[in-house]
């Protein structure tokens, strides 16, 4: 028997489990002590990440329990949740859920909902209340699970050169890829593209990782073949931090307002699985949905200083770029 000893447990006190999220940076760390981390987690704190906990049917007051949570799986604990006993919460803007009020024994921590940015969802876990602390139990058990997280992609678009009706345009797709743990890898990084009509899609479509030329598959089908699918051909060289680039070239072949979003997947060998859109119009800030309006000028000629119009004079119609918006 070590220097905590089950029958040592105060059954009678209640207990917390502390649950701080954080995006994951860099390698896991070391398994967590049931103890504030000092200093703090340095990666970001996530919000809106819910977690739900069961209490499992051990009696940590038995050896022969902690025995059996020695090899005990979450996938096996979920046989021995005791019926409800669920709580589920949130985690607030510091990253943090607190489920207190607890009674001694051991529970099953899921995480059960995430942000879109979150590429994948901690694994689930088992947590005793107390947790083991030198030669003394801890009742308040912080517990620190960490998050591979996203960057929100951006859309972008060039029409230096189109001034009509059938010139081109081009939309730029930005990823930038998030941090993996060790051997972990990339196993996608794709983009799906909706254009609206009045856009023509102009193949071929071109990828870029850091500025350097990479192969990309694109399909385009649907009405108009206006739906683009494309994706990186090889994503096993991929590191964390690095930036993805997909370029769309276009046609505008009627007048409107078009204003144009994507989504962008990416795919991890340890089940690690986010799709994120671009930002919507009115959204503001960096790489904001770009708007793109092609209409006409209506020519009238009028007598000097006057509102009379000459008659006779004929009304022209000329298609033109009359406006392109992309947030600051």
């Amino acid at each position: 028997m070590g220097v905590t000893a089950p029958g040592d447990i105060d059954t009678n006190q209640q207990g917390s489990i502390i649950v701080h999220k954080h995006k994951q940076q860099g390698p896991q760390g070391n398994p967590g002590t049931g103890q504030p981390e000092n200093p703090p987690p340095r990666g970001d704190a996530i919000a809106g990440v819910e977690f739900k906990i069961q209490k499992l049917n051990l009696n940590l007051t038995k050896n022969t329990d902690w025995e059996t949570l020695k090899t005990l799986t979450p996938d096996d604990a979920k046989n021995r949740v005791v019926m409800g006993s669920e709580t589920i919460k949130t985690t607030n803007l510091n990253g943090e859920a607190t489920f207190d009020g607890l009674a001694v024994g051991a529970y099953l921590v899921t995480e059960t909902n995430a942000p879109a940015n979150v590429v994948k969802k901690a694994a689930p876990f088992i947590v005793t209340v107390p947790h083991p602390n030198g030669n003394a139990w801890n009742y308040n058990v912080h517990v620190y699970p960490k998050n591979t997280v996203s960057a929100k992609p951006t859309k972008t678009l060039d029409d230096t050169n189109a001034t009509k009706l059938g010139d081109s345009v081009t939309w730029t797709i930005t990823q930038t890829l998030p941090e993996l743990q060790n051997g972990e890898t990339f196993t996608e990084v794709s983009f799906t593209d909706q254009l609206q009509e009045g856009l023509e899609y102009v193949a071929p479509a071109t990828a870029q990782v850091d500025g350097r030329e990479v192969n990309v598959t694109v399909t385009a089908t649907g009405n108009g073949n206006r739906t683009l699918t494309g994706q990186l051909d090889d994503t096993t060289n991929l590191t964390g931090g690095e930036t993805v680039t997909f370029k769309i070239t276009t046609k505008v072949n009627k007048p409107g307002k078009i204003v144009n979003t994507a989504k962008v997947r990416i795919k991890t060998s340890t089940g690690g699985d986010t799709t994120q859109s671009t930002p919507d119009p009115g959204q503001g800030g960096p790489g904001g949905a770009p708007t793109l309006i092609y209409g006409y000028f209506d020519i009238q000629k009028y007598v000097t200083n006057t509102m009379i119009a000459i008659s006779g004079w004929k009304q022209t119609q000329t298609p033109h770029t009359l406006h392109n918006h992309q947030p600051e």
